[in-house]
């Protein structure tokens, strides 16, 4: 079945809503995780043929999406530093904890929620284990380019968009991205630009 845009769009917000933070937890380290803020790259180019933008100004517009990305990154790469002297690796470490037991008790209790069948819930749960899977084994692979790697990244996530698009309706979908939304409960992971679920950028994280 052909996936709408509204659709395909829905997934992206939802995967990158629910299961990017599992790649955060797996990927945890100064250098923040690279390709999932690139998901969207073929949506995007869509996007960019239905407004009539040409090449040119694709390209001016990719240009200062990277001198965003690079002053992010500096501006993250200081508030961990902060962060660190504030509390401390234990301090860090229990508050990663804490974060984690509070999005799994959320997510389980919208699982409850929508009385999915045990088939579409161990299907569900797969496919977040799936993508720590792959959120892991890409933190450790080496990548020639950056490019190479948002591919790679490309890819899990279309991967885990499709596992879900054959579980979840498109209001389980809605919930799902509402949920795990910064604002929901959680408190922002804590630095500039780690606080949104999309963004222009691999440094725009959400929660982990």
């Amino acid at each position: 079945m052909k996936m709408t845009f509204a659709r395909k769009a829905l997934l992206s917000a939802a995967v990158s809503a629910a299961l990017l933070p599992v790649a955060m937890t797996a990927t945890a380290s100064p250098d923040r995780p690279e390709g999932p803020r690139h998901e969207g790259g073929e949506m995007r180019a869509e996007l960019f043929d239905r407004a009539g933008i040409d090449a040119e100004t694709r390209e001016a517009l990719k240009q200062a999406a990277m001198e965003h990305r690079q002053e992010v990154k500096e501006l993250n790469d200081d508030f961990r530093e902060q962060r660190m002297e504030i509390l401390g690796e234990d301090g860090v470490a229990a508050l990663e904890r804490a974060r984690h037991e509070l999005r799994e008790e959320r997510i389980n209790a919208l699982v409850d929620k929508w009385e999915l069948s045990d088939d579409e819930r161990d299907a569900f749960n797969a496919a977040r284990e799936s993508f720590k899977q792959g959120a892991e084994a890409l933190k450790a692979q080496e990548f020639e380019n950056p490019e190479a790697r948002h591919d790679a990244w490309r890819e899990l996530m279309s991967s885990t968009r499709d596992q879900l698009a054959e579980i979840l309706d498109e209001r389980q979908l809605r919930e799902l991205k509402h949920t795990m939304m910064p604002g929901h409960g959680d408190h922002p992971r804590g630095g500039p630009g780690e606080h949104r679920a999309h963004g222009p950028d691999k440094h725009h994280a959400p929660e982990a």
